[in-house]
Order: C-alpha cells, then sequence, then structure tokens
C-alpha cells in the first residue's frame, strides 16, 4: 500500500542562474584548505555524497553519471528523488534541479555547488532556490525548513573528509 507522499510529481527544470530569482533561496559557504580538485573528486562521487550529506540515505547514478543532462536518484527518508544536472565543469561548479519527486508543493527546486579559489584553499558556496506551487509557499518554508542546517553541516562534513 503506498502512503502519503509517495506519488510522484514533475518540477520544471530550471539552470542554476535562475536561483537568484527564486522565492526562497538558501546559501551556505565555507572555505576549505584544499584543492578546488581535491573538493572536487568528492562532489563528482555520487554515491559518495551519503558520507558528507547525512541526510541523503542513498545516491544511485541513473543516467550519464557528469555532464549536463546527466541523473541521478537520491533518498531521503524513504523518499525518491530524480535530479538532472544543469551544470557541470570540473573543479568549478556542479548543479542540478529535482525533476521528479514526492514534493508536491514544490514547483521547481533547483541547487548548485560552486567552488572559487582563495589564497589558502578554496571556498565552497551552495546554494539552493526554491519556487512552491501557487498557494503552497508556506508549506515549502514548512517541509524545507531544516535544509539550511542539514547544507551547512553537510559542508562541514565534506571539508572534515577532503583535509583528512
Amino acid at each position: 500500500m503506498r502512503g502519503y507522499g509517495d506519488a510522484m510529481v514533475q518540477h520544471r527544470l530550471e539552470s542554476p542562474e535562475w536561483i537568484d530569482s527564486a522565492d526562497i533561496v538558501f546559501s551556505s559557504s565555507l572555505d576549505f584548505n584544499a584543492s578546488a580538485a581535491d573538493v572536487w573528486e568528492r562532489i563528482a562521487d555520487h554515491e559518495g555524497w551519503t558520507e558528507w550529506f547525512t541526510s541523503l540515505d542513498k545516491v544511485e547514478v541513473t543516467g550519464d553519471p557528469t555532464g549536463v543532462g546527466g541523473k541521478r536518484r537520491v533518498t531521503v527518508k524513504r523518499l525518491s528523488i530524480d535530479e538532472e544536472f544543469t551544470a557541470w565543469t570540473e573543479n568549478e561548479q556542479f548543479a542540478f534541479a529535482l525533476v521528479k519527486s514526492p514534493l508536491f508543493f514544490a514547483e521547481t527546486i533547483s541547487e548548485d555547488v560552486r567552488i572559487e579559489a582563495i589564497d589558502a584553499g578554496c571556498r565552497v558556496v551552495y546554494r539552493q532556490g526554491i519556487a512552491a506551487r501557487r498557494g503552497l509557499g508556506w508549506l515549502a518554508k514548512v517541509g524545507l525548513r531544516q535544509l539550511p542546517k542539514q547544507t551547512a553541516e553537510a559542508l562541514q562534513n565534506l571539508k572534515a573528509l577532503v583535509e583528512a
């Protein structure tokens, strides 16, 4: 028997540039004492995301593992979420958008991870943009309220792994 929230809905695919105009924007950044290549190695390892983004239970590649148009499925609390890569520049940027999920309140969710060079290594900036379906903005804010905390913790975990 299917439970509440099991039905998958389609989401509008948006580029990472769209995040600037999203209704809801979350942003986290952290400086790393590591090269962009070392950080990229962890970001490009899709299945390895569960080691540092601990709110994810599972990540599986479902299409091309690299490049714009690639696909993966993440599982969060037994909920499957299909993502499509919208930007891929090695050692610089990885972005994706949700294309199908049980998050019925969301019209669009786009995420962008950028790696910027700094004097002592690199800075990782992780941004998330959300547009709710009409009349459901309040539910999107409630449903995704843990996202900024989870992302900040994920960056701390990533830093610990990369700098180990």
